[in-house]
């Protein structure tokens, strides 16, 4: 863990390391929470959650809702029980869905940390002040709120706000059958609460009560607008974890879910429906098909060739090494000086080419991908370096893979992006070295090029020209 005055950075998935403070302790850092709540034809559930929102142990002063009503026919309105700093934006055209509903109210949000709510959420008491306590001491967390699913017929606004400010909401459906999110606590279950170190924790992510911080938010690109349900917030999930964002269950912001939930009986359904979108938008090998060829939204791996005063014709040499491995589920960004002698033979070359990007300078990691791979040009790769690589990452014993090669002056490096962004989020004025801070936080090992097919003499392009007929140009 890194810690400076205010802000501390986990390692890995260790949220246990931190220490929030207690509820009902005061903050030393307060933070203001915007609460935005996307709702579509269901007024009767909204008056029941911003009644026990007006009802929350977070100052009243540092709470603002933004409620977006997502094109419903008649209109919502705000009820009377509500909390004062509550504004109600109205979603036309476009057709509606909860992604976009959701981004539309965290541009309106002004708060330091914006935490997604259904409509259908009746929250307790400690709910927001569970979520805020993270935001307080870390600029990395994504909190998950909990739910229990139950019939709240008859409970009225009224009764909400009176049972949430005395901190008995359960007494609302006091002999009602309450159902947990089952498949979330057979993940946490598994998961040890996402103690575990793994690619996929970021499944365990549900926008029915969900917060980061507002400048995190932003970074990570918001929840993206989809027309398919059951896929941004799961894809939201994947771009904050990819992010480096630090995924805390936090089992007292509890709540009750009004009636069941839709996927529990159109489950089947909907996967089926959603499956070709998450396969594009999310690169994870349990939703994509292992065939060779294919070009998918965001690739696997983004490949990162950075500036070289090398001539034109040794970094062709490494870039179709990268486009020419067996593992093609990648792009590559090719650094290239734009007044160079050798810019328009870049140019020449690799436009056409939809895995290749000319860029002038470096981007900071390779996100979305969940793989950032930096490849300084004079490296050589054979046609199985990058699965390799690969493979070695993904035993996620760490998050930096540096690869030494006897010729080429930097190290290859393999990076899991969550921990390249995460650690460049810990130290942003890069007071460290930035593989120091890596090395704290997620780890670093070194490994030598030529057991993995990296070297200088020769690579997978060279395979092609074997029989002499290549030539440079005449």
């Amino acid at each position: 863990m890194i810690t400076t005055p205010v802000r501390s950075a986990a390692a890995r998935n260790d949220w246990r390391s931190l220490d929030p403070r207690p509820l009902g302790s005061p903050a030393h850092t307060p933070v203001s929470v915007s609460v935005v709540v996307p709702a579509h034809g269901c007024q009767p559930e909204l008056d029941l959650t911003l009644a026990a929102l007006a009802a929350q142990s977070h100052p009243a002063s540092l709470i603002g809702v933004v409620v977006v009503d997502d094109r419903s026919e008649p209109p919502l309105t705000l009820p009377d029980l509500r909390p004062e700093n509550t504004e109600l934006v109205r979603v036309e055209g476009g057709g509606h869905g909860s992604g976009r509903a959701r981004d539309i109210g965290a541009r309106h949000a002004e708060g330091d940390v914006v935490l997604f709510l259904d409509a259908d959420i009746i929250a307790d008491h400690h709910h927001l002040e569970a979520h805020a306590r993270w935001h307080e001491i870390t600029d990395d967390a994504v909190v998950l709120g909990f739910r229990d699913f139950v019939d709240v017929t008859g409970v009225t606004p009224a009764a909400t706000h009176d049972a949430v400010g005395r901190d008995t909401m359960a007494s609302l459906v006091d002999g009602r059958e309450r159902e947990p999110h089952s498949w979330i606590e057979q993940l946490l279950e598994k998961t040890d609460d996402l103690l575990h170190d793994r690619e996929d924790l970021w499944r365990a992510v549900v926008g029915a009560s969900v917060s980061t911080r507002r400048d995190f938010y932003q970074e990570v690109g918001g929840f993206a607008h989809f027309p398919r349900r059951g896929i941004v917030d799961t894809e939201f999930g994947y771009r904050c974890f990819t992010g480096g964002g630090l995924i805390v269950p936090e089992r007292h912001a509890r709540s009750l879910h009004q009636g069941q939930r839709s996927f529990a009986t159109r489950g089947p359904e909907i996967a089926q429906r959603r499956a070709p979108l998450i396969a594009n938008h999310i690169a994870n090998p349990r939703y994509r098909t292992p065939i060779g060829g294919r070009q998918w939204a965001v690739p696997y791996v983004h490949v990162i060739v950075p500036p070289s005063t090398a001539p034109f014709m040794t970094a062709r040499y490494t870039v179709d090494d990268i486009l020419a491995n067996d593992h093609d589920d990648l792009t590559v960004s090719v650094v290239v000086d734009p007044d160079g002698d050798d810019a328009d033979l870049y140019a020449d070359y690799w436009q056409a080419d939809g895995r290749v990007r000319l860029v002038e300078q470096a981007p900071a990691s390779g996100f979305p991908s969940p793989a950032t791979m930096i490849v300084p040009v004079g490296a050589r790769l054979t046609s199985t370096a990058v699965g390799s690589l690969l493979d070695r990452l993904r035993t996620w014993r760490q998050g930096l893979l540096s690869i030494s090669v006897t010729g080429v002056d930097a190290p290859l490096e393999m990076w899991a992006t969550r921990a390249l962004s995460r650690v460049r989020r810990a130290d942003p004025a890069a007071e460290r070295p930035v593989r120091e801070t890596a090395r704290e936080l997620f780890g670093e090992t070194w490994v030598a090029g030529s057991d993995h097919g990296v070297g200088t003499r020769s690579g997978a392009s060279d395979r092609h020209f074997k029989d002499g007929r290549f030539h440079a140009g005449r």
